[in-house]
């Protein structure tokens, strides 16, 4: 007799999305996770009695209506008694085609059907676990579905051609498991070249479409069904993006044979397949606010280790900087600035290149955008190894041309030596490689940045890599500026936009209502009432004292970001002020042993507040943050 689950011993259980498996190594090889549900079966669910010599397929029923590979049977019986199983071979990380139609009551925005993935196995468990003891209206409302039982991965390898896997999308669902199990001492690990088949329990009884076309349920009740699931769905905080009335198993009396109906006429059902069940929009918003706040603690958490030596294996000093660092699945490199390994998932390339972008230049790449953790951040493609083109016979481009582009790590060690030498810049938070070769025609190259690369490796430690290699693209990710905030504190953190203000509750009600208010007086004082200024925006600075930091006035303080030239045709500046902004930070630049060979307004960033009035620096003239690093060089000596 099996033991009870809950005495099972501790290096036999693993957890994935809270979910916990009893982890068995079936004699046919390969790995057999058992949930608590389907522990009472499982000399049934080992892969003897159902798997080898394709069991499911000789003797099962492949679904009616299933797109993938889905069958019904029923396992070889072990001591007089079999298991009715529902086997299903994930299609984890295979493109998705979703066809709904235009009647169907879902009504899911298109974004949302574009970005659609087929769930991974255990996250597919764990969605579905939490699905079946849901809440309705603050009440606990279980809902009926397949029991989730079991997932199989047989031992045999394929090629991914044969399992039709995109090693990007797979790569993703890999960190998910990875970072939901951060703490565990024994984790489960995806395999890209396995297929992993999940068992569910059967559900007697017939689907309501073809019930209806049976003639068992009425058009009106067939009709009235639907978005009635669509709710019941939604309450819960769930959503099903191929949902259809295929999905709904009716339940039949064992007596009487008729369909099974609640006290109050509803229809009784089941649900089945959840491959591409979600949570919806709100709960996602819930998640995304959840790892906004985990970011801002990690950061917290990171400044305040920055003072002691880190020796993660992951972390890596390229010219003095800290980062942590990854190989990317698709051959690219990912090194984050700092020593807090736990902050690598927030910058991989999938997490901010595929999102919605603002392009902020008219002659370079560079893109704001919101990564998929709701962090706002600002993404450029490095120009290192081209040749500027610039004027060769202005002074200037002269300069510029002998110089060329700093490399993404230069820019980086740039913005860091100078917020440290007092002068404000943007913060620098990631540099990516990517794994193809660079997409960018260079008809007059200027490899020198490599070339000093490569020595500056030769010189180095033989187990130090050429961080810099040519024939690849770099981006360089910062912190998307909203202004700065006096007597803020740790300037890294950046405050809090608005937006997430106010879904914390760190903003009451009428602390947003008079941010507004105030914000649109001043835009039409100055006539700019057609601007639209979105809430994520602004920005607020917590307060120990106050919840955020208010003015003299008692009023919160909110600002937002803007370029000295955008200022200057916003009539925000007057010309004599925006030349001297120039020539101070020029100044500044220079006592710092620096210079900036083509300083330009766009490059100066100011800081807003609602009221119209730009955030004084210490000597009460509008603050200035540099935000562009690729021709900066020392005066007299390189900055490394």
């Amino acid at each position: 007799m099996e033991l009870p689950f809950e005495r099972l011993p501790p290096e036999r259980v693993v957890s994935a999305f809270g979910v916990d498996y009893a982890h068995l190594a079936p004699r046919e090889g390969g790995d057999l996770y058992v949930t608590r549900m389907g522990w009472s079966w499982v000399r049934q669910l080992l892969p003897a009695q159902w798997y080898s010599g394709e069991w499911y397929a000789r003797t099962g029923e492949h679904l009616p209506g299933a797109t993938g590979q889905v069958y019904h049977v029923r396992t070889r019986p072990v001591a007089g008694r079999s298991a009715d199983l529902v086997v299903k071979f994930s299609r984890v990380a295979q493109d998705v085609s979703i066809v709904i139609e235009a009647s169907f009551p879902d009504d899911v925005p298109p974004d949302i059907l574009a970005a659609a993935r087929f769930n991974s196995p255990m996250e597919e468990f764990g969605l579905v676990t939490q699905l079946r003891g849901g809440v309705q209206d603050g009440v606990e409302a279980p809902l009926l579905t397949q029991r989730p039982l079991a997932i199989y991965a047989p031992p045999q390898e394929f090629d991914l051609w044969q399992l039709g896997r995109a090693q990007s999308s797979f790569h993703s669902h890999s960190l998910l498991l990875a970072a939901d199990q951060e703490d565990a001492v024994k984790a489960i690990e995806l395999d890209i070249r396995r297929i992993y088949v999940l068992l569910y329990g059967w559900i007697k009884g017939k689907d309501a479409e073809q019930s209806f076309e049976e003639g068992e349920l009425s058009e009106s009740e067939f009709r009235s069904l639907v978005p009635r699931v669509v709710q019941e769905l939604r309450q819960r905080g769930f959503q099903v993006l191929d949902n259809k009335p295929r999905h709904f198993i009716l339940r039949r009396s064992r007596r009487t044979g008729r369909l099974l109906r609640r006290s109050n006429g509803d229809l009784i059902y089941g649900l089945v397949d959840f491959e591409l069940l979600q949570r919806t929009q709100e709960q996602q918003a819930l998640f995304r606010l959840f790892q906004r706040e985990r970011f801002r603690k990690l950061q917290i958490e990171a400044g305040q280790a920055a003072a002691s030596p880190c020796s993660h294996p992951s972390v890596r000093r390229v010219l003095g900087v800290d980062y942590v660092q990854r190989d990317i699945q698709d051959g690219g490199h990912l090194w984050v600035v700092g020593t807090q390994p736990k902050l690598l998932d927030y910058f991989l390339p999938e997490r901010w290149r595929r999102t919605a972008r603002v392009r902020l230049s008219p002659t370079s790449e560079v893109y704001r955008t919101r990564t998929r953790d709701d962090l706002h951040v600002v993404y450029r493609r490095s120009r290192v190894g081209s040749q500027p083109r610039v004027d060769p016979l202005s002074p200037e481009g002269r300069n510029v041309r002998a110089f060329g582009y700093n490399s993404p790590f230069e820019e980086v060690v740039i913005s860091e030596r100078l917020r440290q030498m007092g002068v404000p810049t943007t913060i620098a938070r990631a540099v990516y490689r990517t794994g193809h070769t660079s997409t960018s025609a260079v008809l007059t190259p200027d490899l020198s940045r490599f070339r000093q690369a490569a020595t500056r490796g030769e010189a180095a430690a033989a187990s130090d890599e050429c961080d810099l290699l040519p024939g690849h693209d770099y981006y360089t990710v910062w912190s998307c500026f909203r202004g700065l905030g006096l007597g803020v504190g740790q300037e890294a953190l950046e405050g809090v936009d608005v937006e997430q203000a106010r879904r914390t509750g760190l903003l009451t009600s009428a602390q947003h209502q008079s941010i507004l208010e105030r914000l649109n007086r001043t835009l039409m004082g100055l006539g700019l009432e057609s601007l639209t200024i979105a809430d994520f925006e602004l920005q607020v600075y917590p307060d120990a004292e106050t919840c955020v930091k208010l003015d003299a006035a008692g009023q919160v303080i909110a600002t937002l970001g803007i370029d000295a030239l955008r200022a200057l045709d916003l009539c925000l500046l007057e010309l004599d002020s925006y030349r001297a902004a120039l020539g101070r930070l020029a100044a500044r630049l220079h006592a710092a042993d620096c210079e900036k060979l083509d300083l330009k307004g766009n490059h100066i960033l100011l800081s807003l507040d609602v009221d119209g009035h730009f955030t004084p620096d210490r000597e009460g003239e509008p603050a200035l943050t540099l935000c562009n690093f690729e021709f900066v060089r020392g005066l007299y000596r390189p900055i490394r």
